[in-house]
C-alpha cells in the first residue's frame, strides 16, 4: 500500500524543476573564471604553476629541480599577458608567443616525465608531487596552446 496523503509529492515540496543545460547562460557560467578561460589564459596559468613548483619544491623544500629553460618559459608565459599589449605586439603577436610558449612548456614537461622515469628521480613524496604538478602544467600548456587561435 502506498501513502497518498496530500503535500508529500515532489511538485508540492517547493523544489523547482532543474533547467536543461541548453538554457544556461554561458556568460553567467564563466563570469568568475577571469583570464584563465581562453587558450592564452590556460598557458599563462600553466606558467604560474611552473614558477610556483620551482619556488616550492626547489627553493624552499630543495627536493625537485626544474631546468632554467622551463622556468624561463613559465615566467614568460605568466608575465607576457600582463604587459602592455602594444609593446608585446611590436615583437610578435601575443597569441603566437603564447602558442609557442605553451608548446615549449608542454615539450619540456614531456622531457621531464621521460627523464624522471628513466633515471628514477621520483623517490620520495615531495618529488612525486612536484613531478605530477609539473606534468599537469605541461598538459595545461598543451591544451591552452591548442585552443589559442592565430
Amino acid at each position: 500500500m502506498t501513502d497518498e496523503t496530500p503535500g508529500t509529492g515532489p511538485a508540492e515540496g517547493g523544489a523547482e524543476e532543474p533547467t536543461p543545460a541548453a538554457e544556461h547562460d554561458m556568460a553567467a557560467v564563466v563570469q568568475g573564471a577571469g583570464d584563465f578561460t581562453s587558450g592564452e589564459g590556460l598557458v599563462a596559468f600553466a606558467g604560474i604553476v611552473v614558477v610556483a613548483t620551482w619556488l616550492i619544491f626547489e627553493v624552499i623544500v630543495n627536493e625537485y629541480s626544474i631546468a632554467w629553460v622551463l622556468l624561463l618559459f613559465g615566467v614568460a608565459a605568466a608575465v607576457l599577458p600582463r604587459l602592455n599589449r602594444d609593446a608585446v605586439e611590436k615583437v610578435a603577436p601575443l597569441p603566437v608567443l603564447m602558442k609557442v610558449l605553451g608548446y615549449g612548456i608542454a615539450l619540456m614537461a614531456l622531457f621531464y616525465l621521460i627523464e624522471d622515469l628513466r633515471f628514477g628521480v621520483l623517490d620520495n613524496v615531495a618529488d612525486i608531487l612536484a613531478g605530477l604538478i609539473t606534468y599537469a602544467a605541461g598538459v595545461m600548456a598543451f591544451l591552452g596552446a591548442r585552443q589559442t587561435k592565430i
